[in-house]
């Protein structure tokens, strides 16, 4: 239940994001924009929908394999760069980048456990050695 309520945050912080780009623009301006595309309001809004839950999982899902390295994000950390959307990991300074609309990630966090992570794991196995 929690997974699918953090999916919805971010959907929705999304969907905010995208309504504070065309916040300027009036209702009946949006309208008179789909329409002169020959676009059906209610299929715009679906397909809306779907891009943004889409692009929340592709995150959702590089999340959960930093986190399975070890790694540590502040998921209020994501920044827009060259190459899609960065971030470091707050333990090791490990970086990553993902790119929503490929759903690429490039980074040298993806390539090795977090080190900190690593270190606390072999402290602990030496500690249950003695």
């Amino acid at each position: 239940m929690t997974h699918r309520n953090s999916h919805n945050e971010r959907v929705e912080r999304i969907a905010n994001q995208l309504a504070d780009s065309v916040f300027g623009l009036s209702d009946n301006e949006i309208l008179a924009e789909i329409g002169d595309s020959g676009a059906n309001p209610d299929q715009e809004a679906e397909r809306t929908d779907m891009v943004l839950r889409d692009a929340s999982e592709k995150l959702e899902n590089l999340n959960r394999r930093l986190a399975d390295l070890g790694h540590t994000f502040n998921q209020n950390s994501w920044r827009r760069g060259w190459s899609g959307y960065r971030n470091t990991c707050e333990t090791c300074g490990s970086f990553v980048s993902f790119e929503i609309s490929t759903g690429q990630m490039r980074g040298d966090a993806l390539d090795r456990l977090c080190s900190e992570r690593d270190q606390f794991v072999v402290r602990r196995w030496e500690a249950s050695r003695k």
